[in-house]
């Protein structure tokens, strides 16, 4: 009998011993996964946040210009919001581009009460006293909420004044198809209290079809932009002068309608001798017609030296042909532009011609109202040598 009690405390001491094992494994395993699988879960969800703060911080894009107020020619900030986050600004820097230094002590010049800019929103930001007696060159650095930091252009300040009055806008005027010699003014006219330099631009036009862009430094408000050609209000369909609301508009064009020159080739034409005898020399006077065709008169302005080209042994004589320069011709006019002397001493005794070559694109003109560049097509003629000549 006590055998038999035995066993059963041996018995009931392993399930007593196993019971303990799985509330041990209960106790301390099951919370030991449980809380790494809640690190896991929050390690997930920061490193989530991180990398959706590192996108928001790297998407914002702000635009930092330096002006003055029209009135009372304080430095202010210009800002604008061109990314598609909103910005909060927490601290403004005024720093000595020089020295690398903050200006006027080693703390933000702005760090309270500073805008939030919503998506493609503008703000001002007083900061002449930032700079109050500084003289020197001055850039200005714009902290995020993000940490991020962007940056003004750099100016000098005397006495924490610009040297020159700086313009928060550029207005853009230009003038396509300009006729050769004319000569073209704008006029940009502030209509009330808008602010504009320079008020004129002149331009003489060198070449025919010709472009040019200017640039107004200009304050917001009303403006008329007019054209004049020779002094001339230009009539446009679009209407001039344009009415225009800065900074709504920043950009005007004015095209003219004058026509376009196309050029045309030049024609050459070789006056010489239809046949000579053996031994003779060959004067050949080379003209060149500008076709009825063009569109404007054309100044020759260059013959190459390599122009003219004889064959069958003929030589030109001499260091070459005599050039006749800035021969001036009108549409359908013919006028001389070389005199070469050609020997047929070397041509030899079977060949009965040679041939004269005006080499195409050898002959420049330049067309007076377009200053297009005109040359040549080419031109042969044969000549006949009949015979033995003197000697």
């Amino acid at each position: 009998m006590c055998k038999k009690g035995t066993g059963r405390k041996k018995g009931i001491s392993a399930v007593i011993g196993g019971a303990i094992v799985l509330a041990l494994f209960f106790v301390t395993i099951v919370p030991l996964i449980i809380l790494m699988q809640n690190s896991y879960a929050l390690f997930l969800n920061e490193s989530n946040s991180r990398r959706i703060f590192d996108t928001d911080r790297m998407s914002e894009s702000l635009v930092v210009s330096i002006s003055q107020d029209a009135l009372t020619k304080d430095l202010t900030l210009l800002l604008s919001n061109d990314g598609p986050m909103n910005i909060r600004i927490v601290r403004v820097w005024a720093i000595d581009a020089v020295r690398q230094a903050a200006i006027p002590a080693e703390e933000p010049c702005l760090k309270e009460d500073l805008p939030s800019l919503p998506p493609g929103a503008n703000g001002t930001l007083r900061v002449q006293a930032c700079v109050s007696g500084f003289t020197g060159t001055v850039q200005f650095l714009v902290v995020t909420e993000r940490g991020r930091i962007f940056s003004s252009d750099k100016i000098y300040l005397v006495e924490g004044r610009p040297v020159e009055i700086l313009f928060p806008y550029i207005l853009s005027v230009s003038i396509i198809n300009m006729e050769k010699g004319k000569l073209y003014e704008v006029y940009v006219t502030p209509i009330g209290d808008g602010r504009v330099s320079p008020e004129k631009f002149t331009h003489k036009a060198t070449a025919s079809n010709e472009n040019v862009t200017v640039a107004f430094g200009i304050f917001p408000g009303t403006y008329s932009i007019a054209l004049y050609e020779s002094n001339k209000l230009v009539q446009l369909p679009e209407g001039n002068p344009q009415i225009i609301e800065v900074p709504d508009k920043t950009a005007v064009i004015f095209i003219l309608g004058h026509k376009p020159y196309e050029t045309v080739p030049l024609e050459p034409i070789i006056s010489a001798p239809s046949s000579v005898k053996k031994g003779t020399e060959v004067v050949a006077d080379i003209y060149v017609k500008l076709p009825r065709t063009a569109d404007e008169s054309v100044v020759i302005t260059e013959v190459s030296s390599s122009f003219l080209t004889v064959t069958n042994g003929a030589i030109i004589e001499g260091e070459g042909c005599e050039i006749y320069e800035e021969v001036s011709l009108q549409p359908g006019q013919t006028g001389l532009v070389a005199t070469c002397t050609i020997s047929t001493d070397e041509v030899p005794r079977h060949v009965k011609s040679f041939t004269i070559i005006v080499n195409a694109n050898s002959i420049f003109g330049e067309g007076e109202i377009s200053s297009a560049i005109y040359t040549n097509k080419e031109e042969t003629k044969d000549v006949k040598i009949r015979g033995d000549g003197p000697g």
